[in-house]
């Protein structure tokens, strides 16, 4: 008899799929995108090219929420992919975008669109020395994560576009630490940054 492996989800992806979204508060979004960027940063990374010569990390460092109402009081102008045509992608999703990278864990039933945005990363490459993006430069470029996420996976080598969540929870003391999002005139603490302790 064939056994069949039980799939796991990640910790990342239980907290998308454990948004509740407002709940009719506003308030309530900042503990829920808490509890989403602290499993962004603490339980683990992306795996690209997984199982070849040249696979490498990225774990994120920074992310920015985008959260919009279809039909309810918060818009987020800001927000890629909102309005009714827009609910055609899977939890978690990872869509390109003009600003980077986002993740999405929109609900149509709720009428919500939501996302995050990767704005910081580090890069951990075996036998090279780790860096982050915000090293390279000061200011954020989108492609650079472009490059690294997509343009680091070669297919060629192995006929696979392998780019995955790997749960590896992280051991170093942190937490995710409030900040308003770049480049918006917003005063929301809708972004966060990951902050080791020492």
């Amino acid at each position: 008899m064939k056994e069949t492996k039980k799939f796991m989800e990640s910790r990342l992806f239980q907290a998308l799929k454990a948004f509740k979204g407002t709940e009719g508060c506003e308030a309530n979004l900042f503990e829920e995108f808490k509890k989403i960027a602290e499993a962004a940063f603490f339980s683990g990374h992306f795996l690209i090219n997984g199982g070849c010569k040249d696979a490498y990390k990225l774990k994120l460092t920074c992310i920015e929420f985008y959260y919009h109402e279809d039909d309810g009081n918060i818009k987020d102008e800001k927000k890629y992919l909102k309005g009714k045509e827009e609910f055609g992608y899977a939890l978690g999703a990872v869509c390109p975008n003009p600003s980077g990278v986002d993740v999405l864990f929109d609900d149509p039933q709720k009428k919500y669109h939501a996302s995050f945005l990767i704005r910081g990363y580090k890069a951990i490459e075996p036998g090279k020395k780790e860096w982050e993006n915000n090293e390279k430069r000061k200011d954020w470029a989108p492609h650079d994560f472009w490059y690294d996420f997509f343009g680091g996976a070669n297919m060629l080598n192995n006929g696979k576009f392998n780019i995955e969540w790997i749960d590896e929870p992280d051991e170093t003391p942190g937490y995710a630490e409030p900040m308003k999002r770049i480049n918006i005139d917003d005063n929301r603490l809708w972004g966060f940054k990951r902050v080791e302790k020492l």
